[in-house]
């Protein structure tokens, strides 16, 4: 009765340990929000759909794992920059954002060749806000975190430092079947699929 009863109670300390390590249903998280899995696979479903709707194929285009993991740290910058921003009271307005989408559109020649430029340039047309939303963010964001700065070099190694911070500061945690964050290159390293049994029995 007694070997049950702790039995029962490992596996619910194993749930509990679990549960606070990765959520099924998100595909990254940290604590003033989340990214889930079906908003992450909207992003690259749309950029699959399209594709095909616009038939064409960018060269090196990216497929499969890589396709998603370039998505899911596309969302996670967001997040990222968003509550730096937040954190020094800067935000892109909506006007903005509609300004420099209007921009694009005059440079590019119209909605058509907008899109045809989003789906080569692998961004998912549901998230242009959203992309638009990083570019107005890092223009403000710069003049904050690196306001000596005298080449780009600088100002992104500056970001870069921002991110890193930022990413620590909210305990950003990558649900580990898309791999694992890298704090040094603010990117997601590969899951590696064989559990490091691969790289142990070539010791």
């Amino acid at each position: 009765m007694v070997k049950s009863k702790v039995a029962v109670l490992m596996l619910a300390i194993s749930a509990l340990i679990l549960s606070g390590c990765s959520n099924p249903s998100d595909a990254a998280n940290y604590k003033d929000g989340k990214i889930t899995v079906k908003r992450l696979q909207e992003s690259v479903s749309t950029i699959l759909d399209e594709r095909v709707k616009f038939e064409t194929n960018p060269q090196d285009a990216l497929t499969g794992e890589a396709l998603t993991r370039n998505q899911l740290e596309f969302h996670i910058f967001t997040a990222l920059l968003t509550q730096a921003a937040k954190e020094r009271n800067l935000v892109a307005t909506a006007a903005e954002i509609a300004a420099q989408r209007a921009d694009i559109v005059k440079n590019v020649g119209s909605e058509e060749k907008l899109s045809v430029a989003l789906v080569n340039a692998g961004i998912a047309s549901i998230d242009l806000d959203q992309y638009l939303s990083l570019i107005i963010l890092q223009d403000k964001l710069r003049v904050v975190v690196a306001p000596n700065a005298t080449d780009d070099g600088e100002v992104v190694q500056a970001l870069q430092k921002m991110l890193t911070e930022t990413a620590t500061k909210e305990e950003l945690k990558v649900n580990p079947r898309y791999g694992v964050w890298n704090t040094t290159t603010n990117k997601i390293d590969p899951a590696d699929p064989t559990g490091g049994t691969e790289s142990n029995s070539t010791k």
